[in-house]
């Protein structure tokens, strides 16, 4: 599924003119963004949303393609991906919505997609997540793995080299480098959307014909750019340092995914020593 850049949906699948750069800098509707986001998300015309910046990566496109290729999950059409100035850009449908957390039962049919015998991108890349980063692109680092022993010793060996570059040392990541290899196992690789918290699932109101009244529908499923072949427990234990067990929202989230407490504790251990 890979193609090359720039790519451009064919004109007759756009809902209109693509925006240029001149009214994407000028575009004034934001969407909200992570702070260590480094880019923007702008709404074009109330049709595009156009995501660039130096951290944007060309992943999300592939994995918005092989969604709409592969599933039929609600989530934004890719329209066009291309580099400005060495800026990344990827365009893409915008789809009304607010954020909220609620059960997605598409989840179902992405976990049942064949396995493809390997963990990383879905065009058999690296990993897309910043756990897997080399600046040297070692690929004992950023993958993509046969085997799930060579995914957790990668998590093991990004936390060595991130506490070396600080001329520090943890304690914690020599037990991530002993134990976490072999307490995580047994764990397939999935079609998984690496970054499913409430802010990423756009719900709409409807009304219910049958009897008026208003509820909530899935509109979408949005931020794909770490989407990949991850180990079946990551979408659940990805999420699970950062529930704040304020309301029932974690237990939405068991709704939505099998519980794996002993995978979430120990990814919160890799998340209290990588998050430093």
């Amino acid at each position: 599924m890979p193609f090359s850049l720039p790519y451009y949906r064919d004109t007759g699948e756009l809902p209109g003119p693509l925006p240029d750069q001149n009214e994407i800098a000028q575009a004034a509707r934001t969407l909200p963004k992570p702070s260590d986001y480094g880019g923007r998300l702008v709404v074009i015309r109330d049709t595009f949303v156009v995501k660039y910046g130096p951290l944007v990566t060309e992943n999300e496109g592939y994995a918005l393609l092989f969604v709409e290729e592969q599933l039929k999950i609600a989530a934004p059409r890719l329209y066009a991906m291309y580099h400005d100035q060495d800026t990344l850009h990827i365009v893409m449908e915008y789809i009304p919505g607010i954020s909220l957390g609620t059960a997605w039962s598409s989840l179902t049919e992405m976990r049942a997609l064949p396995s493809p015998g390997f963990y990383g991108s879905v065009n058999q890349g690296p990993v897309p997540h910043r756990y897997f980063f080399s600046r040297e692109k070692d690929p004992a680092v950023t993958g993509p793995f046969q085997t799930e022993a060579e995914f957790g010793q990668a998590i093991a060996l990004r936390s060595q080299i991130m506490w070396s570059e600080c001329s520090s040392h943890s304690f914690l990541s020599d037990y991530l480098a002993r134990h976490l290899p072999s307490a995580l196992r047994d764990h397939p690789p999935v079609f998984t959307h690496g970054d499913l918290h409430r802010e990423n699932v756009l719900v709409r109101k409807v009304v219910d014909p049958v009897t008026n009244e208003e509820e909530y529908e899935v509109a979408a499923l949005v931020d794909w750019e770490t989407a990949g072949w991850y180990p079946s427990y990551w979408e659940y234990a990805h999420i699970f340092p950062l529930l704040q067990w304020i309301d029932d929202w974690p237990a939405y989230v068991e709704r939505i995914l099998d519980p794996l407490p002993l995978e979430g504790a120990m990814m919160w251990v890799v998340f209290r020593d990588m998050e430093f």
